[in-house]
């Protein structure tokens, strides 16, 4: 018996069918063969090449992230899109207002909302609540509740379409390390500039840290995010933010800082080809200072 190890033949490296010279870690959705960045044209299921895009008559909408390192589907955008949907149905199904979907109201939101501080009436007496009274899970379970249908449909459209582009370029480890960074950035902000009693709920502070994130990808690669069909719906994300009653600026800004800078130093990591963990544990790091921040921020 020999002890030398059988050594296993590695697989063939898929190559786009346009461009041989390149890797293309991504399949069409319709014709199934292997694409590029330069070749990838976002559908409303992952992306099309450039044929399937032409027949199909869709406007094409050309996506040039990093090397692309998940070919398969996005899972952990599809995850966080779950979530959010349960999240929003329990909402409803336990919601004490008689308003329907539009609005909600009630002991789930009073719950899992992000709020530093509020004295509310349970079992007959008043209590104290918020991340100062030691409820710090709602640092994470706001991000998953929203206040009505619009609200989630908005949040969740725009986490499909940015969702698929970063969690390809990047990686499900890594996409899921900027999204927490992102969401947790936005409780740290809007902690630090809303009253200790103000409720809030919503994705909008890591979709908003995913944006800055798809930004600088774009830049990364030569080209501008502004003169892209994301534009107008990045465009119009801010002017709500901006105009909007009761909209948090904070956590949509603190989570729009959080995801650029996280996002910026993940692109330096893969310029130098840096294994995953190193870039997980730089999102921990961010992660922790976040939380550290959004603790001193509540007592503040």
């Amino acid at each position: 018996m020999s002890d030398t190890p059988e050594v296993v033949p590695r697989p063939p490296e898929r190559r786009c069918y346009r461009h041989p010279d390149r890797r293309g870690g991504v399949s069409c959705q319709r014709c199934e063969r292997p694409i590029c960045p330069d070749c990838m044209h976002q559908a409303s299921v992952g992306f099309h090449c450039p044929e399937c895009t032409v027949q199909s008559g869709a406007r094409p909408m050309t996506v040039r992230p990093m090397m692309v390192r998940s070919p398969s589907r996005p899972w952990v955008t599809q995850i966080l899109l779950a979530l959010n949907g349960l999240g929003f149905l329990y909402s409803v199904v336990a919601s004490r207002s008689a308003r329907g979907i539009t609005r909600i109201d009630g002991g789930v939101l009073e719950d899992g909302s992000l709020l530093a501080r509020a004295v509310t009436l349970r079992g007959g007496r008043l209590e104290w609540i918020g991340v100062d009274a030691g409820e710090y899970y709602r640092l994470v379970t706001s991000a998953f509740l929203h206040d009505g249908v619009f609200h989630l449909a908005f949040n969740m459209y725009i986490l499909w379409i940015l969702g698929q582009i970063l969690e390809a370029g990047f990686g499900r480890a890594r996409f899921l390390s900027l999204f927490i960074v992102s969401m947790l950035g936005g409780a740290f902000g809007a902690l630090l500039l809303s009253a200790p009693n103000s409720p809030t709920v919503g994705a909008s502070g890591a979709v908003f840290g995913l944006m800055g994130a798809t930004v600088l990808v774009h830049r990364s690669v030569g080209g501008s995010i502004w003169r892209s069909p994301l534009a107008p719906l990045l465009m119009l994300n801010i002017v709500f933010t901006l105009l909007i009653p009761r909209i948090s600026i904070g956590g949509h800004f603190g989570g729009l800082i959080a995801g650029a800078v996280l996002g910026a130093l993940m692109l330096v990591l893969e310029r130098r080809n840096a294994p995953v963990w190193a870039t997980v544990s730089l999102g921990g790091m961010f992660s922790a200072l976040l939380v550290a921040g959004s603790l001193i921020a509540a007592a503040s």
